[in-house]
């Protein structure tokens, strides 16, 4: 097995969850359920980068390293503006739902305090994060989609 493949199928499962708990919430309608799709999309953001980094040969331990050269260098040779930006947005609204000390849902939204300011997320943008991650995965190179 390649060293990419790992982080791959990873990302496939993380993303797999999302998707389920985010077709799940209109049944449930919880707040964790929102949470738990912003987790598991980050989780799955995380494995897809460390896939391409890996696959490029770029095997640095630092994570802001790494990231610009994901952004700056591997990402452009597979992926659209939009879809990168995707990527990017999901694994800072990760990091700050956990700093934020409120978050609270109310009509298909997640509000969050970041920084002391309301900041607000609906269930459409999660749905359209999960589409860029799909979109991700499905643009990794290689020829074993099937795994």
């Amino acid at each position: 097995m390649n060293d990419f493949n790992e982080p791959w199928i990873n990302a496939k499962y993380h993303l797999a969850v999302a998707d389920r708990m985010y077709r799940g919430y209109d049944e449930f309608a919880d707040k964790r359920f929102l949470v738990g799709v912003i987790n598991e999309l980050a989780r799955a953001v995380s494995n897809l980068i460390r896939a391409f980094l890996i696959y490029e040969g770029f095997r640095g331990k630092d994570s802001l390293k790494n990231m610009k050269i994901f952004m700056e260098t591997v990402a452009p040779k597979y992926l659209d503006g939009l879809t990168r930006e995707n990527l990017f947005r999901t694994l800072e609204i990760e990091r700050a739902q956990k700093d934020s000390p409120i978050e609270y849902v109310k009509d298909r939204k997640i509000i969050l305090l970041i920084r002391g300011q309301y900041r607000f997320l609906t269930v459409i943008r999660i749905g359209e994060f999960i589409e860029s991650v799909k979109k991700g995965v499905m643009s990794f190179p290689g020829n074993f989609r099937h795994i």
